[in-house]
């Protein structure tokens, strides 16, 4: 069994004024930001690793955006 995620919250508007330190924590430190807005949990910074296998777990293939 692995040890539990640590896992940071904070409101969308606080991590525009820190956004690397999110990062950092993500890269460096395998430690996730979940971000809110009013309250409600709407998305997170991981890793790229976690992302990756989360991705292959899940079966699923990145799709670049078209610009």
């Amino acid at each position: 069994m692995t040890a539990p995620k640590i896992e940071h919250e904070e409101r969308i508007a606080d991590v525009r004024n820190s956004f690397a330190d999110a990062v950092g924590r993500a890269r460096y430190s395998d430690e996730s930001t979940v971000l809110t807005s009013r309250g409600k949990r709407v998305a997170v910074i991981v890793s790229m690793d976690f992302y990756e296998r989360a991705l292959e777990a899940l079966g699923e293939e990145r799709a670049p955006a078209e610009s």
